[in-house]
């Protein structure tokens, strides 16, 4: 315990690096092995429960985290590249959301898009473009790549990260409450889990071929799982209906919101 309040004493007088890009970020090493980490600048409050066994605290985004003090096994604090630190929410679902799309550092970001099991962003988003559209075939890369080399997240954010599946999607879907919200001139929706922390979506739009439509208006978010009854098309979040499931064409350009 003494330790862990040398370290809060520690916290409360870290400041962030005036190196461009360059933030101090927190890193909670569990005896499980599992890490969490965040930038300082991202972290509001941060104390131990009225028991002393729980160390909680609060983001600048409104959601809280507790951690059992007999689960952590240390805690560092290390200078970092910004975009490497990505916020991982508790909602009180079975996986962990980020708060924000690959491709950006703000929940309000647009971010990329990515065509499904595409790991790089491209021009042109037609069909004919499509990196497993092979003599007007498409070819099979998995009914979930989740974790695999086809996971953009997985490749792009690091081994902790990868695409939804589609059971996690419609768990988001039926087990959070969605408000429309703009966020600093960008539409969306706040999903708000059982436990009262919350994520926001941006409306990305999407792009099929060279134009990307629908922004502000409508958002599209890939999960990593195919249709089995159609293999050309993919299991998708989709704000056009946020209460039904949604499959699209693979070829398309949609957002990406990982999960860990």
């Amino acid at each position: 315990m003494r330790h862990l309040l040398t370290i809060l004493a520690i916290f409360s007088c870290v400041m962030s690096f005036a190196q461009e890009n360059i933030c101090t970020a927190m890193t909670i090493h569990r005896s499980d092995g599992r890490q969490l980490q965040y930038a300082v600048a991202q972290l509001d409050t941060m104390y131990l429960t009225s028991q002393g066994d729980t160390l909680a605290f609060r983001t600048r985004e409104g959601n809280r985290c507790h951690i059992a003090i007999v689960s952590i096994d240390s805690m560092t604090f290390d200078k970092c590249d910004i975009s490497t630190i990505h916020e991982a929410v508790d909602m009180g679902l079975s996986t962990l959301w980020a708060t924000c799309n690959i491709g950006s550092e703000l929940p309000e970001g647009l971010g990329e898009i990515y065509a499904w099991g595409e790991t790089e962003t491209k021009r042109d988003y037609s069909e004919n473009k499509y990196s497993y559209y092979v003599n007007e075939q498409y070819e099979y890369i998995g009914v979930n790549i989740c974790g695999t080399i086809y996971d953009v997240a997985r490749q792009t954010w690091g081994n902790q990260w990868r695409m939804p599946t589609r059971s996690e999607i419609l768990e988001l879907q039926r087990r959070c409450t969605w408000t429309a919200e703009t966020r600093n001139g960008v539409k969306g929706y706040r999903a708000t889990g059982p436990n009262g922390n919350h994520i926001f979506l941006p409306c990305a739009g999407y792009q099929s071929g060279t134009e990307r439509t629908g922004v502000g208006t409508d958002g599209f978010y890939w999960s990593g799982s195919l249709d089995r009854t159609t293999p050309s098309a993919a299991y998708n979040l989709n704000f056009r209906g946020y209460d039904a499931e949604w499959t699209a064409n693979r070829s398309y350009g949609f957002s990406i919101r990982p999960v860990r």
